[in-house]
């Protein structure tokens, strides 16, 4: 029988396992250093022996949620167990998480279904939860659309100080149309309005299933709502109302520090910006996305914001999931921005604008690369085109979130 290997090994460069198509082997020899994906523990490696899994191989499925989905799974699956060639290759970006007693991976199956699956530090089979898939049912007067997911762009997400995934239950009834209307708008549960969370044990066993269902943030414009668990503070208030609004046109939605190094993160260790769009009147949604960078210089608890030179990025358009939509996440690279300008005139333009004291912490610039560590993200404007269906004229508006400084 033909077999393929993966050396799992992550102080190496990355080996990806080839497989045939109908035949599939993992032969994993693992020396995980915890530190290497996110992790802080207290210098001991998890030492793997090597371990075999064969396209017949069976890991057992955690009942814990008890929805539709795992009904439909379970009926793929009436043994209770999911076999392994269910599963496409398997590579070593597919750890996410290491414990002294069991790894965690997440794969895909053959439905486009996301698992997390653990695994001993012996290499046995513990474990496989369902994380994320979605139902369609299709109807003459309506259509019901049923997901688990973390956001419309991302499938889920591992917190790794709670050692626990987040995700969403969806439940939605669409008017079988072009625009994929729903009837349920006010009523439906998405992204925003609910958090299921389950845990991984000591053990590797998948257990404190929870749900949280909210009320969450919106801003008022005055032909529709963005709603969002974004914004935690003040649940349920209207933003517009608390505050800094600029025009009839403009909200200003201020994120404190660690809202801010979420959104400025793109990795997998960050939450997404989920959006949700409520309209008082049947129309379609384009949304933009740009974000404005500035100088900054940072004391001790005291920042100095100059106002020129500045920096906008280009539109981005957002693709939107029935009326649910995902804040572009910038990568580093994208958020670099050169402000053209000689070290001697930086030098100078922070004294002028920021006096002695942070002009300290620019004095030992040498080269313009250096200039760049203070060209920060101010803010992420989010443009909003909505555009009735009766044919009137589309409005537009502007959602600004501006980010704390010292980030």
């Amino acid at each position: 029988m033909p077999r393929s290997c993966l050396n799992f090994n992550l102080f190496c460069p990355p080996i990806i396992l080839i497989s045939t198509h109908h035949i599939f082997a993992l032969c994993l020899l693992l020396a995980i250093n915890t530190t290497l994906i996110g992790q802080q523990k207290d210098d001991h490696n998890i030492k793997v022996k090597k371990v075999l899994l064969y396209p017949n191989d069976s890991i057992r499925i955690a009942r814990s949620m008890g929805e539709k989905i795992d009904d439909r799974n379970l009926n793929r699956h009436k043994s209770g167990f999911v076999r392994f060639k269910e599963f496409g290759e398997i590579k070593n970006t597919d750890a996410i998480h290491t414990e002294e007693n069991y790894f965690l991976i997440a794969l895909k199956d053959r439905y486009q279904q996301y698992w997390a699956l653990t695994l001993s530090a012996e290499g046995k089979p513990i474990e496989g939860f369902l994380l994320s898939s979605q139902m369609y049912y299709t109807g003459f007067d309506f259509h019901e659309f049923e997901a688990r997911r973390y956001s419309p762009s991302v499938p889920y997400y591992f917190d790794p100080i709670e050692q626990q995934f987040e995700f969403s239950s969806i439940f939605k009834v669409i008017l079988p149309d072009k625009h994929s209307t729903l009837i349920d708008n006010d009523f439906h549960l998405d992204e925003t309005n609910n958090k299921r969370y389950v845990q991984v044990d000591e053990d590797g066993h998948f257990k404190n299933v929870h749900f949280v269902d909210s009320e969450p943030n919106f801003v008022l414009f005055d032909k529709f709502e963005i709603h969002s668990s974004f914004f935690e503070q003040n649940t349920g208030f209207k933003i517009a109302e608390i505050s800094e609004r600029e025009s009839l046109d403009t909200i200003k939605v201020f994120f404190d520090l660690d809202q801010t190094m979420n959104l400025l993160r793109n990795d997998g260790f960050s939450g997404n910006l989920t959006l949700r769009f409520i309209s008082k009147e049947p129309g379609t949604f384009s949304l933009f996305q740009r974000f404005n960078g500035g100088i900054g210089i940072s004391g001790d608890g005291d920042f100095c914001d100059i106002q020129e030179p500045d920096f906008q990025s280009v539109w981005r358009a957002l693709d939107m999931s029935y009326d649910i939509v995902d804040l572009y996440k910038y990568t580093q690279e994208e958020q670099r921005w050169n402000p053209n300008i000689s070290i001697e005139d930086f030098k100078e333009l922070v004294l002028k604008e920021c006096g002695d004291y942070h002009y300290s912490f620019v004095d030992f610039i040498q080269t313009e690369e250096q200039i760049q560590s203070f060209c920060l993200v101010e803010n992420i404007i989010l443009k909003v085109v909505f555009s009735p269906n009766d044919g009137s004229a589309r409005v537009t508006k502007y959602l600004v979130f501006v980010l704390a400084n010292s980030c």
